[in-house]
């Protein structure tokens, strides 16, 4: 079927110890306990981020004509209705194809039950129709994962609730965790801080993680976007002095990163110390070199990071999901 010009990527991939499941609250990597009739049930891992990690073994190719293409090796198919884990970034039409394949492929094999992490949702910042005569991309996105019909589905810090609204049998997974795991590499001990909320869509999460990670000061920004053109403008707080003290910004996402050096700029203009960066997803479509910004933390949730600069910290997003 496959002909010598496809571009074929070989993932070698040996199939690995599987992961224990138990029931139906079981998702990710972390439970191992027996099931009601005391036989343990397997749950198969294709991993579509970490293929060194993956129980299934697979090739993942592209057709000359653009047709990304993925074949499960047979003897690692799960079958009579074993249960299946799908991992995977969503970054592209690229990638949300090629899940969808998987899903197909698995079911013809004799899976059972198949689960889907989303460590990146494609669209996800498109969470409504933002000018007339563009459309609501997230809502077509979702769509077509509900139409595949998954078990159990579970995102990675979702840009915002819309997200697993739109998604049927989903949850989002917080980004707590991540932002106590930045603040324990970034600060000294007992160093005081500020847990800062760059914009008014971060502040639905703001207080839940600075409960999280006992965060005693909150510093909430604003700012103002031209939905027409991006055009970032007007960053604000009501703190008006940091008194020198190290500020943390937390958001789901850098793209360009015009959000987070307009608020460094006014945060340092208020008395901050230190200002450091914590975003779940890294794009990072113009680069790490963020204006006034001292240290930047990400997973790699979008994509692998081959080389990062010294300020930069990237943490397996593996450890989250």
């Amino acid at each position: 079927m496959m002909s010598d010009a496809c571009n074929v990527v070989k993932l070698a991939i040996l199939a690995a110890q599987p992961l224990a499941h138990s029931g139906g609250d079981f998702f990710g990597h972390r439970l191992n306990k027996p099931s009601h009739n005391n036989k343990q049930q397997v749950m198969h891992h294709l991993n579509l981020i970490y293929p060194e990690q993956s129980t299934i073994g697979y090739e993942r190719m592209t057709f000359p004509d653009g047709q990304p293409h993925l074949k499960i090796e047979a003897d690692s198919l799960p079958r009579d209705g074993q249960p299946c884990l799908i991992s995977a970034r969503i970054a592209n039409p690229a990638d949300l194809l090629v899940v969808l394949l998987a899903k197909d492929a698995l079911e013809a094999g004799g899976a059972g039950a198949i689960h889907l992490t989303i460590s990146y949702l494609l669209a996800a910042r498109m969470d409504r129709q933002m000018t007339p005569g563009e459309p609501f991309a997230l809502r077509v996105v979702t769509d077509m994962i509900n139409q595949a019909g998954f078990s159990k589905i579970r995102v990675f810090d979702p840009h915002s609730e819309v997200s697993t609204a739109l998604l049927r049998r989903s949850e989002a997974i917080s980004n707590e965790a991540f932002i106590g795991d930045c603040l324990s590499d970034l600060l000294e001990h007992d160093e005081p801080y500020w847990l800062v909320s760059p914009d008014g869509g971060a502040l639905k999460k703001i207080h839940k993680v600075a409960q999280y990670v006992g965060a005693e000061q909150v510093a909430e920004c604003m700012k103002v976007r031209d939905v027409r053109t991006g055009q970032l403008s007007g960053f604000s707080t009501l703190v008006s002095d940091f008194k020198g003290q190290t500020c943390l910004i937390a958001d789901d996402i850098c793209d360009g990163g015009g959000t987070f050096t307009g608020l460094t700029a006014l945060l340092k203009s208020n008395g901050a110390g230190k200002v450091a960066l914590a975003v779940s997803h890294g794009v990072f479509s113009k680069g790490f070199a963020l204006n006034g910004v001292d240290r930047i933390y990400c997973t790699d949730s979008f994509r692998t990071f081959e080389a990062v600069p010294e300020h930069v910290k990237v943490i397996p997003v593996e450890r989250y999901l």
